[in-house]
């Protein structure tokens, strides 16, 4: 009785002590690259650096490079790497390739070779890899991945052999093509699927719903003046305003947009760009819509050694604080806030009975 008491003991510490849980509330940071080479367009190893909204580190995490979890980004592929925090707020997301470090021009392998991937990471700081061995975004970049919190959905540029668009991958398995297209960054608003793109039309499209198999999207606002670049986006609880990440150069467009729907017609009404260097724009934010004046967390749109900045919207003009650099050789590419769900302690109580369970009867099986 003893062994199996000691059994139950370990099983439960391998569950709560597997890594360093996210704290709630905080910032996290998808990094690419280790800092001991430039980055190109090869395979890059990734990081999630969790920060305080103060901008103080709380920790790192490496996400795998090898031992058939890995997955990495192309290094200079600045479309790519957009974090996602899912719509139940329990798991982290973005996409990849199924690949080490070191693979050179990986954005345009085969799928065949190197799948397009979802990194996902839970509250705990549980590292998995799913929907993986479909034909998606074959010989071209996988770009993000939003999840309901059991699906999950990629977006990424159009491909020669058209598995572009939007994939779904249901419960993680095999993904399907549910609209060809050129996307960026892929959020669930309001329960319905939506993405950006800076192709054909520029704006913001929806999809009826969360759609598993194919569907068509329609616009939800358009995003205009002068050459548009629009990244990450985020609509208000009440859908009455949003803002848009551009990456374009000076402070005309470049920062991040914000968009006010009035009598059914979307309008720029300002954009935040004070505080942050001339001809550096935003590629991903968070929103926080809980106070009075929205905090908005950004990356700027170097190609290395960017910024994670922070800005409170209290109208045209308001500055961003500089909250991080990243290192040389590094850059900050997606940003939202940590994860928050953890499991009951009810059902560790159950998976520890069912660990007394599986002991009890390999005890009972060793018995002469």
């Amino acid at each position: 009785m003893k062994r199996i008491l000691y059994s139950i003991t370990l099983v439960l510490l391998a569950v709560v002590a597997n890594a360093a849980p996210f704290t709630a509330g905080d910032l996290a940071v998808l990094q690419v690259g280790d800092g001991t080479a430039a980055l190109g367009n090869s395979s890059t190893a990734l990081f999630i650096k969790e920060f305080s909204t103060a901008g103080s580190l709380v920790q790192t995490i490496t996400i795998p490079t090898a031992g058939g979890t890995q997955i990495a980004c192309s290094g200079s592929a600045s479309s790519e790497g957009a974090l996602t925090l899912s719509a139940d707020r329990s798991v982290l997301t973005f996409a990849g390739y199924a690949a080490s470090p070191g693979v050179a021009g990986i954005a345009s392998t085969a799928a065949a070779t190197y799948s397009r991937a979802v990194g996902v990471l839970s509250a705990s700081g549980t590292f998995s890899r799913v929907a993986t061995g479909s034909s998606a975004f074959d010989g071209n970049n996988v770009r993000s991945a939003v999840s309901d919190g059991q699906n999950y959905w990629l977006a990424g540029t159009a491909s020669a052999t058209g598995n572009s668009g939007i994939w779904c991958s249901t419960g993680g398995g095999t993904p399907v093509q549910v609209s060809a297209g050129n996307y960026r960054s892929a959020n669930i608003v309001n329960g319905n699927l939506a993405v950006s793109t800076s192709s054909g039309s520029p704006g913001v499209y929806g999809f009826p719903g969360l759609p598993t198999s194919t569907a068509t999207s329609s616009l939800l606002f358009a995003v205009t003046g002068g050459t548009p670049s629009p990244y990450d986006f985020a609509l208000s609880p009440d859908g009455t305003f949003a803002y848009v990440a551009d990456d374009r150069s000076g402070k005309t467009y470049g920062g991040i947009e914000r968009w006010n729907l009035s009598a059914g017609v979307w309008t720029m009404a300002y954009n935040l760009a004070s505080g942050i260097t001339a001809n550096d724009g935003m590629r991903q934010i968070a929103v926080d819509f809980s106070g009075a004046n929205p905090v908005i967390y950004g990356t700027t749109a170097e190609a290395s050694a960017n910024r994670l900045v922070e800005v409170t919207d209290a109208g045209a003009g308001s500055a961003f604080t500089v909250l991080a650099t990243a290192d040389a050789n590094t850059v900050y590419r997606g940003v939202d806030f940590t994860p928050s769900q953890v499991p009951e302690p009810s059902a560790l109580v159950l998976l520890g009975l069912g660990s007394l369970l599986l002991v009890s009867r390999r005890a009972s099986a060793m018995r002469p």
